[in-house]
């Protein structure tokens, strides 16, 4: 897999080299006095991936790199969380979570009474936008028997909201809150993507140098994956199809199973890691400048599977897909943005 990709990777790669020899030049031009890293490879990503019709090996390397290294980087990642940190943040975003997924599928049904003929697409934009993204329409997809035409419809459309709010809620956050918890809980809950939520926080954390809303921001995100735990059994007792399964319990555990991410469990085992190494080599010079040098491979990784990202946004294909689609999943990022910023503020979530 990997021979067949290394054209696109080392395309990828070439981008996000450009993305740093261009950063310096587009800052003294447009008098910015930032331009963050991350958010120039994710435009380039989406410039020369639309402009140009590029090889079928070079789509497999931008795929492996999304994939792959964004999931290597996630998993590194966690050694710079304590299970402390883990354990807090987990107990302040859980609410939020479940308020803003009920909140979301409260949405739908009323969705799907005003718009029956995209019950299907809307479903699946809701599981999308409240849960973990494409991972979540993909898992519950197989489960529902939806449609071809209503999964492609639904990655897009939440590929399109969680791509916008990548340009604007890192913005957004300093604007609308004080405190580094309420920054993070809003990007890892509001934003619907994995990659989408890492490639905001990224971006805040370039502009204002601040890798606390980085961290909770993944945290969060990684707590929100953890729902497809519940939302697979739900699915499979509430689809009428699962009626017909002969070996019912089995199928529903073997699906839960298969439907936790790699990545959670390795930044757990990280983070876990993390936790007992500091408990020895606290204050060790060694062991200080291991995490600086790992902060600088997460970065590069995480530029790389940013430039990855925009490359895979294809605006043809999603702008082809008509208004009323768009409009829903406008409704649900829509509905996802007010309910966060509703809780984080009732509770007290951003008191300095």
């Amino acid at each position: 897999m990997l021979n067949k990709s290394l054209i696109g990777v080392f395309f990828i790669t070439f981008i996000y080299l450009l993305a740093i020899f261009l950063k310096q030049p587009l800052e003294y031009v447009f008098n910015l006095p930032l331009l963050p890293l991350s958010l120039l490879s994710l435009i380039l990503g989406i410039f020369f991936f639309n402009i140009f019709s590029l090889s079928s090996n070079i789509v497999e390397g931008r795929e492996y790199i999304k994939k792959n290294i964004l999931q290597l980087a996630i998993v590194l990642l966690g050694i710079k969380i304590s299970l402390t940190q883990l354990w807090r943040v987990s107990i302040e975003s859980i609410f939020v979570i479940i308020i803003t997924i009920i909140s979301i599928f409260l949405t739908y049904f009323f969705i799907k009474k005003i718009c029956p003929t995209k019950k299907g697409v809307s479903k699946l934009l809701a599981i999308g936008t409240s849960i973990c993204g494409v991972t979540a329409i993909m898992a519950s997809s197989t489960i529902l028997k939806s449609k071809d035409q209503d999964v492609a419809v639904a990655v897009l459309i939440v590929v399109l909201w969680g791509s916008i709010a990548v340009l604007i809620y890192p913005f957004f956050v300093e604007l609308f809150f004080l405190t580094d918890l309420a920054k993070g809980i809003f990007l890892g809950v509001s934003i619907h993507d994995t990659s989408q939520v890492l490639a905001a926080a990224m971006v805040h954390s370039d502009l204002h140098s601040n890798q606390k809303t980085l961290e909770i921001a993944t945290i969060t995100k990684i707590i929100r994956n953890l729902f497809l735990l519940a939302l697979i059994p739900i699915l499979i007792v509430f689809n009428k199809s699962s009626k017909n399964n002969k070996n019912k319990s089995q199928s529903i555990f073997v699906k839960i199973f298969n439907s936790i991410p790699l990545f959670v469990v390795g930044f757990i085992l990280f983070a876990t890691f993390r936790s007992i190494m500091d408990l020895y080599f606290f204050d060790n010079e060694k062991w200080i400048q291991f995490l600086i040098l790992l902060e600088k491979l997460i970065s590069i990784l995480f530029g790389l599977a940013l430039t990855a990202l925009g490359a895979s946004i294809d605006l043809r294909k999603i702008f082809n897909q008509g208004y009323v689609a768009i409009l829903i999943g406008m409704t649900f990022s829509f509905v996802s943005l007010v309910s966060v910023t509703f809780l984080i503020f009732i509770l007290g979530l951003n008191v300095l």
